[in-house]
């Protein structure tokens, strides 16, 4: 297993929220299935890509590691929180309902922000990967009124559980189903009516199964330079019918070998899977380490990439005490890609995110999830001269053009 692997590993069990809405038609989530049997030739990333920076706005802050995002009609945002991965508080993971009661765009406001399930494990794997990294509550994805959240300890197993039926108001807790797989993220694919996951640590895209174990679709094979894949998220396409899968890439040293920053740039990929055929496609190439990924039915695929190097890993949390710190991966290195698939175009639309793990596309916005680590610590900040200030988990908005 790779180093990579880790950071796409999430936490403990997976959890179905059954929401009073779903997103607009335009949320990649909810599209509906075209199951076309050709796919757009595979686009590679340029060194030097096409720069369109959209304007961000923080909309959330404070929140321990934020991850999964998923938002309402109302405009109200569900939030998986991983939690500080504190081994003295093992417990701060938590799902978040966050409603803009006083409609000033943010959700940062006293009494804007309800626990709707809380005490899950957290948990820092700086002792495996040599990097600040915490793992808890992960993904999250809507299909047929219900919104998954996932969570699973690294190496699994996961528990799937379904929150609340019709009123977000009024939410009630059961168990869906159990696998034995670290499900780190899930979506539903519409056409054939169906739930898939990611297991990271097994390279293995799954098919979830309420009531019973779930089901391996296709184990991806080595990469390129012979290290694993490390499925990190996955999304139906509805462009093709199919399933996207973004592919981390883990380090040639192995999970716990080398200093934990060895992970190659531009090693990375997004590929198609077809689970009738078990078919591997490429549809995107020379990534660096991305996390989550969106697509439209017109062929655009966005995707994050989680940064640009690795630097200054840690073996203990004593280390991360000692000053500022990266931590083991560039802080505020990362950016928001728009490829699009028919003509083959590649635009940057935000540089210097901060260690962004998952996304959401809803109407015409984007919203980013970002501040993977200790909360509190102190990192190089994004000023020119990288003075320090304190890492903090944060949401960001980014509203995108008119078609």
């Amino acid at each position: 297993m790779s180093v990579g692997r880790a950071l796409c590993a999430s936490c403990v069990c997976s959890v179905v929220l059954a929401a009073c809405a779903s997103a607009p038609a335009t949320t990649q989530h909810a599209g509906h299935a075209s199951a076309s049997d050709t796919s757009p030739a595979p686009v590679s990333i340029p060194t030097e890509p096409a720069v369109r920076e959209l304007p961000r706005v923080r909309v959330a802050s404070g929140i321990a590691n934020p991850r999964g995002l998923w938002r309402l009609q109302d405009g109200s945002l569900l939030v998986a929180a991983a939690g500080t991965g504190d081994p003295a508080s093992p417990n701060t993971g938590e799902l978040l309902h966050l409603t803009d009661a006083n409609g000033d765009g943010d959700y940062d406001d006293e009494g804007e922000r309800a626990t709707l399930v809380g005490e899950q494990p957290s948990k820092n794997i700086l002792d495996i990967v040599r990097r600040d990294e915490v793992f808890g509550m992960a993904g999250m994805a809507e299909g047929e009124g219900a919104v998954l959240v996932s969570l699973a300890f690294f190496g699994g197993p996961s528990r799937i559980m379904r929150i609340g039926h019709s009123d977000v108001k009024s939410l009630a807790v059961d168990e869906w189903t159990t696998t034995h797989a670290n499900i780190n993220d899930l979506t539903y694919d519409p056409g054939r009516k169906a739930w898939f996951g990611v297991a990271s640590t097994t390279d293995e895209v799954v098919q979830l199964n309420q009531g019973a174990r779930s089901e391996r679709v296709v184990k991806i094979p080595p990469l390129a330079s012979g290290q694993d894949p490390v499925p990190g998220y996955l999304v139906h396409d509805p462009l093709t019918g199919d399933l996207l899968v973004s592919l981390f890439s883990g380090s040639p040293e192995g999970e716990e070998g080398g200093e934990g920053v060895e992970l190659i740039p531009r090693a990375a990929s997004i590929v198609r899977v077809k689970p009738e055929t078990r078919a591997i496609e490429p549809v995107i190439t020379e990534l660096t380490v991305p996390t989550d990924l969106e697509a439209t039915p017109e062929g655009v695929i966005y995707v994050i990439e989680f940064c640009d190097a690795f630097l200054d890993p840690v073996k203990t949390r004593q280390d991360m005490e000692k000053g500022a710190s990266h931590g083991g991966f560039r802080r505020f290195s990362g950016r928001l890609l728009r490829i699009d698939r028919m003509r083959g175009d590649v635009t940057v639309l935000a540089r210097g995110l901060d260690a962004p793990t998952n996304m959401l596309l809803a109407g015409n916005s984007l919203y980013i999830a970002e501040g993977m680590g200790t909360p509190g610590r102190l990192i190089p900040g994004p000023s020119a001269g990288g003075a320090p200030v304190a890492l903090n988990g944060f949401i960001e908005r980014i509203d995108l053009p008119a078609p």
